[in-house]
């Protein structure tokens, strides 16, 4: 089953080399980006369902053995990313409709989704610090053309920004990686959890402090908080939604990856705690002051990556599983935030919520966002509710009381910039504009459906986090999965030099 991985990683790069070389128009397009899409949920569900049991999917490229080989990897966490993303991706083709967004827009953007697609799931497929920095790399310059797709000056004076900030990550990302290779003689992942101990005490904390401050870049974690919400206004509507959903997950998924098998001795964990305490109140009160949908929702996300950090950084079983349990649950809610608010957006002609005509949009997107802001707040009987739970569980388990205290006010300030847009948007008597019927709505109601199921199944779920959490912070069996693949060695059967 080893071949699953690679499959679900070449099937993306050869989509997008597909749909941009077809000569077709955008509704054809469109539709064998939606087959593709199909096809990789297939894989990454065959991929969750061989790693569910525990076992862990290695491949080496080339024939040779770890670590002198790249290596892709599939435990419970990467598989859990590359479904999830495999998922999102779907519905974000399912909602980009030429009729609603556009037919250049849909031939613009369908290519570069995939490329994207490419650029993370090799990020969490990969096994090696080199290869992950590789697919930064992928995923910056599909984000750079992807933030290009409407055209205009905004979207010229968002990409500074966006790839600026991005270029000083991938310098640390890259700085890092060189003292970390010339301190041990390897990037490999699993070979590293064994000699990270070998480099000097202060190399080691400088080195693996400047990938902390990279992936925290990524993630938009304070104090670079700040500059990731610019980035969603200027988005086709779907192609931000999959933005929410994904983008700054790989920064917490590298954070994850890594902290337990490199920061472990090191005061790191703790500053991301902090940080991610941090984030989670900081964003979230600049939420509260913004009338612009779509940066409101980018604040949030930002908030929210600092529950998900803050739960790695506890290095508890129960705090990474709150984290991964509350992960799956904001993906899928903020991603349909984000159609809503593509639809409201373009049914008031407006992106500033003061403008807007309540009703307007029609029942379908008022029901969605009824049980989607009722979820990100973390009210009963939602997935929120059960996510923030695991998440406070694991506070209180650890005795952070500050944090315990922070993560409930956030909440709270959540609930107050979820209610702040249903009064503007919905709260009044509905408008004369032609509304999105529940036919129309298909897209974001099947995104919901999925939401309330994971609430509905929150046991399993939660089991299944709590299974990931534990394997992820079983670091000799990572080693031990990826020492075994079989391949040729140098001569020597040594280290690297």
């Amino acid at each position: 089953m080893s071949w699953l991985p690679i499959a679900v990683f070449a099937l993306a790069g050869v989509a997008g080399v597909v749909l941009w070389l077809l000569p077709l128009g955008p509704t054809a397009l469109r539709r064998i980006a939606f087959g593709f899409a199909a096809v990789q949920l297939v894989l990454a569900g065959a991929i969750l369902r061989a790693t569910a049991r525990g076992e862990v999917l290695v491949h080496g490229f080339g024939g040779w053995a770890p670590p002198f080989g790249i290596v892709f990897v599939a435990d419970r966490l990467a598989a859990l990313f590359v479904l999830l993303l495999a998922l999102l991706l779907l519905f974000t083709v399912w909602t980009l409709r030429p009729s609603r967004h556009g037919g250049a827009t849909v031939e613009r953007a369908l290519p570069p989704l995939f490329l994207l697609s490419l650029g993370l799931n090799g990020a969490f497929l990969t096994g090696d610090l080199f290869n992950l920095f590789v697919m930064f790399e992928v995923v910056l310059l599909a984000s750079y053309l992807l933030v290009q797709v409407p055209g205009g000056d905004r979207s010229l004076r968002a990409a500074f920004p966006n790839i600026s900030i991005n270029l000083v990550a991938s310098l640390l990302f890259f700085a890092a990686v060189g003292l970390i290779y010339g301190a041990t003689g390897t990037v490999n992942l699993a070979d590293l959890a064994l000699r990270i101990g070998e480099a000097p005490a202060g190399l080691r904390l400088a080195a693996v402090s400047m990938l902390v401050v990279a992936f925290g870049i990524k993630a938009g974690l304070a104090p670079f908080l700040y500059w990731l919400p610019s980035t969603y206004p200027v988005l086709s509507g779907p192609v931000a939604a999959l933005f929410a959903g994904m983008m700054t997950k790989l920064g917490v998924y590298a954070l994850a990856r890594t902290t337990p098998l490199l920061a472990h001795g090191t005061p790191l964990p703790e500053v991301l705690v902090w940080a991610g305490a941090a984030s989670a109140l900081l964003a979230v009160v600049a939420a509260l002051s913004e009338y612009e949908l779509r940066r409101l929702l980018g604040f949030h996300i930002t908030s929210q990556v600092g529950y998900m950090v803050l739960g790695v950084g506890l290095m508890t079983r129960a705090a990474i599983a709150g984290a991964i349990f509350y992960l799956v649950h904001h993906v899928l809610v903020k991603a349909a935030l984000f159609f809503v608010a593509d639809e409201l957006e373009r049914r008031n002609g407006t992106r500033d919520l003061r403008a807007m005509t309540a009703g307007a949009a029609g029942p379908a997107i008022a029901a969605a966002f009824l049980v989607a802001g009722l979820s990100l707040a973390g009210l009963p009987p939602f997935s929120g509710f059960f996510a923030k739970l695991g998440l406070l569980r694991g506070a209180l388990d650890a005795s952070e009381w500050i944090v315990l205290a922070v993560l409930v006010v956030a909440s709270i300030y959540t609930l107050a910039s979820m209610l702040k847009v249903w009064r503007f948007a919905f709260g009044g008597p509905g408008g004369t504009e032609r509304v999105v019927g529940w036919r129309g709505a298909a897209p974001l109601l099947g995104l919901i459906a999925v939401s309330v199921a994971l609430a509905l199944l929150a046991g399993p779920v939660f089991s299944y986090a709590e299974a990931t959490a534990r394997q992820l912070l079983d670091v000799d069996a990572y080693v031990t999965a990826v020492a075994d693949v079989p391949g040729h060695r140098p001569a020597t059967g040594g280290p690297l030099p």
